[in-house]
């Protein structure tokens, strides 16, 4: 498949005549599609190259940076946009939440209709966060090159190498789809459309400062005033680095709000002293932190944030079935190379257990169903060949 005839798509005008054709063309019911981005000292992600194949088997590469540069309009991808928007052709990319996300900062519109081989490729036992090349290897017998993985993708010109390194992304996904589309159930499929589905939630996309202090860790045993330093001083961070786009570490990090949190400096002089802090930036935004502090102080504690319920106490039946489920859990961990915590956690097995949530995707056709069953009496684990298997009950 190396050098491959493709369509080099440079300017407004060719991306719209594409993608109208393939739009016009009921012939293409889905396509292949990958990005390469840059995100070394920015907030958001800026796009540097799409890749496309279609089922047809035609490749384009689609060069942001050349168009907006030739183009006088304030929408220059929109036609790219409209394409991935529309639900009548299926948009098929291995590990989409980054490409969504860096896709979805276009125009702010979601892309439609898609379906990730990574997900899909947890039926295939290559583990929940497979990487294209290992699948590609093992699925097709393709060994991708990896000369251009840490390649700057807004250098131009691109080299003749960084071209098809890129181009492999799709003419490799593409009978990597087929093949699954063969393979896989129905059943399996529609599992991994309804994983699809949530990964086309805008909120995963949409930056949100106010709630930028509920993504810090490490918060175990700080009181409600000092977790409201932490969402504050999150807040500001999150704010200064979407206005600025920058990388919101780059100002302050984690761990530095947490250590301002737990000990709250009432001066600008005592922020030098907390661990990891920049001076620089002690210098150029302190005075704004300690007013921060300042007005969380003069808070009604009413206005702090709530301690998240503690959760009730497993009894002993509830410690038995666990143990019981548990133990096949393990099992199909183990059968499909999946880690078991991100199979499933300790709050969602509790949560099955008390009849309170059920699972959903690839998660529900791979155990949640089966742990209905086995809660339902239903179904009965059986000891073969050293392997616990699940038996149904007649």
């Amino acid at each position: 498949m190396q050098n491959q005839a493709y369509l080099s798509v440079t300017t407004e005008s060719q991306l719209d005549d594409y993608c109208q054709q393939i739009l016009a063309n009921p012939a293409i019911t889905w396509l292949a599609i990958d990005t390469e981005f840059v995100r070394v000292d920015t907030f958001f992600p800026e796009l540097s190259l799409v890749q496309i194949q279609t089922c047809l088997g035609e490749t384009a590469i689609i060069d942001p940076l050349a168009i907006f540069d030739s183009s006088q309009s304030d929408k220059p991808l929109n036609s790219l946009v409209k394409l991935l928007a529309s639900c009548n052709i299926v948009k098929v990319f291995h590990s989409a939440r980054q490409d969504i996300e860096v896709l979805y900062q276009l125009e702010g519109v979601m892309p439609q209709a898609i379906f990730d081989t990574q997900i899909a490729s947890v039926f295939k036992k290559h583990g929940e966060l497979a990487g294209f090349a290992r699948v590609i290897q093992a699925e097709l017998n393709v060994e991708l090159a990896k000369s251009q993985t840490r390649t700057n993708w807004h250098a131009r010109p691109l080299s003749e190498e960084q071209i098809e390194y890129a181009l492999d992304d799709v003419r490799y996904l593409a009978p990597l789809y087929e093949k699954y589309l063969d393979e896989l159930s129905q059943p399996q499929l529609d599992a991994v459309y309804e994983d699809c589905e949530l990964l086309l939630d805008e909120s995963l996309y949409k930056p949100d400062p106010h709630s930028a202090g509920s993504r810090i860790k490490n918060l175990k045993g700080l009181r409600p005033k000092n977790r409201a330093i932490v969402n504050t001083l999150a807040e500001w961070r999150e704010t200064y680095a979407i206005e600025n786009n920058q990388p919101k570490k780059w100002v302050m990090s984690d761990d530095v709000i947490v250590h301002i949190a737990k000990r709250p400096p009432k001066t600008v002089e005592a922020l030098y002293k907390v661990p990891g802090i920049k001076s620089s930036s002690v210098k150029d935004y302190g005075s704004i932190w300690i007013e921060l502090i300042d007005e969380v102080f003069s808070l009604d504690p009413e206005n702090f944030p709530k301690p998240e319920p503690k959760e009730k106490k497993t009894d002993a039946d509830e410690d038995r079935l666990i143990s019981y489920l548990q133990s096949y859990i393990n099992q199909v961990a183990d059968d499909f190379n999946l880690n078991v915590n991100q199979l499933i956690s300790k709050r969602q097995l509790l949560a099955l257990v008390r009849r309170e949530e059920s699972l959903t995707g690839w998660r529900k056709l791979m155990i949640g169903e089966q742990i209905q069953q086995l809660l339902d009496g239903q179904a009965c684990l059986k000891v073969e060949n050293q392997q616990i298997k699940l038996i149904q009950n007649s």
